[in-house]
């Protein structure tokens, strides 16, 4: 099953066997390239990998209360280790402070600083620039088309059991 899947830099394998015919399309496998290549050129354009500017996003709204490390784990679907990886990240080079809860301090709250306020700002602006550059080379009607069937997609994916 993996290897129906994985794609190398240079293109797909071609899987044929009992599952394959070679000529059918596989969604699954085009959804994954482009999440990939979507992902590098996001973080290119905005200048902050999609992990730390989603939480960057969070925080941003959270203002100065900031958000403790499992919420920010809840709201983005996410291992709270890896939002913890993340923050401390981020606190080394000045984007967010952290403390502690003052009633159980195995719990703390991050939120941004100045300079992290800074740097979301213009990765947002540049993120907005990128969709624009993509929306440019689609067109009104394929960016309908594609954030729509993507929509199905995901309401499919999240009801399958």
């Amino acid at each position: 099953m993996v290897n129906d899947i994985v794609t190398t830099q240079a293109g797909a394998r071609d899987v044929r066997g009992p599952h394959h015919r070679g000529d059918e399309p596989h969604l699954l496998r085009e959804i994954l390239r482009t999440y990939q290549a979507l992902m590098a050129g996001f973080s290119r354009g905005a200048g902050m990998p999609s992990s730390r500017f989603l939480i960057a996003r969070l925080l941003r709204a959270a203002g100065d209360e900031g958000l403790g490390t499992m919420e920010l784990a809840r709201q983005l679907g996410v291992n709270p280790a890896a939002v913890t990886r993340q923050l401390n990240e981020m606190a080394r080079e000045g984007l967010v402070r952290r403390r502690a809860d003052s009633r159980d301090k195995r719990r703390s709250y991050a939120r941004l600083t100045s300079r992290g306020q800074a740097a979301f700002e213009t990765a947002h602006r540049r993120a907005h620039e990128f969709e624009r550059a993509i929306a440019s080379a689609l067109g009104d009607e394929e960016m309908r088309a594609a954030a729509s069937l993507l929509e199905k997609v995901r309401a499919f994916v999240e009801a399958y059991r």
